[in-house]
């Protein structure tokens, strides 16, 4: 196939305490391409407030917090919350309990809330743009997540660069999937044991942000021969580095032990 031109336009806003970088890939940068991502940015700002509004911890009348106080109302009355709070308690299942969503004894799954919210988002006003002819792809991050789409008769790929301290670890090139990359310094309170984990930071590739987000704070928050059976049983692909700073790369269930070490 041809190799095309392609120019990437990008937004960012902020929403629920992060920021959220939003880009387009196009053939061209018209008013129509300008107008696309005007309209698309402000959708998902909408979204994003309404979805805080709903979800977060912080707010008196939110859902979870609701149900932290004892009302079962929302497991009945939202879809949107039946489904995270379902997402939440089968990662505790399939993560031997690695995975918590509980902050101070209470209901807390910030993290699936997080994934969640931009994978709604993404779906809503992002990846519909890819009907337009001039579009080929788009993108969204916010907190190292990332939600990614390729038009499928197109070449071009999203060149994802995952940081390891003020250096870059990796660069992925690809079309379609979710990208998530976690680190066990990050202030968790008590909700995990990061001290004793082996591995500094993790990043997981998945097809569903949901499950990569959670994949790769096991990653970082488990044994490395726990987490390396999660691998082989669950096909993950990604990268991890210890403490020690040694890389080991996996693939769709395979370690790939290469002993890197980085500089």
């Amino acid at each position: 196939m041809k190799n095309e031109k392609y120019y990437l336009k990008t937004k960012t806003i902020n929403q629920m305490n992060m920021n959220f970088l939003i880009k387009l890939a196009t053939l061209t940068t018209n008013v129509t391409v300008m107008e696309l991502l005007k309209v698309a940015t402000e959708r998902i700002d909408e979204r994003l407030q309404e979805i805080d509004r709903q979800f977060s911890a912080f707010r008196y009348d939110s859902l979870v917090s609701k149900f932290q106080r004892g009302d079962q109302k929302p497991l009945t009355t939202s879809n949107d919350f039946k489904q995270i709070y379902n997402s939440a308690i089968l990662s505790e299942q399939m993560t031997n309990g690695i995975y918590r969503p509980y902050f101070a004894g209470k209901f807390d799954p910030s993290t699936i809330v997080r994934s969640w919210a931009i994978e709604q988002v993404f779906d809503e006003a992002l990846k519909p743009l890819l009907k337009n002819p001039e579009v080929v792809g788009v993108y969204l991050s916010g907190d190292q997540n990332i939600k990614f789409a390729t038009k499928q008769d197109s070449d071009f790929r999203w060149e994802i660069n995952i940081p390891n301290s003020e250096e870059i670890l990796t660069t992925y090139y690809l079309k379609n999937g979710a990208i998530s990359t976690f680190e066990n310094d990050e202030f968790l309170g008590n909700t995990y044991k990061m001290n004793q984990a082996d591995n500094h930071q993790t990043t997981v590739i998945r097809s569903s942000l949901i499950e990569a987000s959670i994949w790769a704070l096991v990653g970082s928050s488990s044994k490395k021969e726990e987490f390396m059976s999660f691998i082989k049983h669950y096909n993950l692909t990604g990268i991890v580095v210890d403490k020690q700073d040694n890389v080991l790369n996996f693939n769709l269930g395979s370690i790939i032990d290469n002993k890197e070490r980085v500089k």
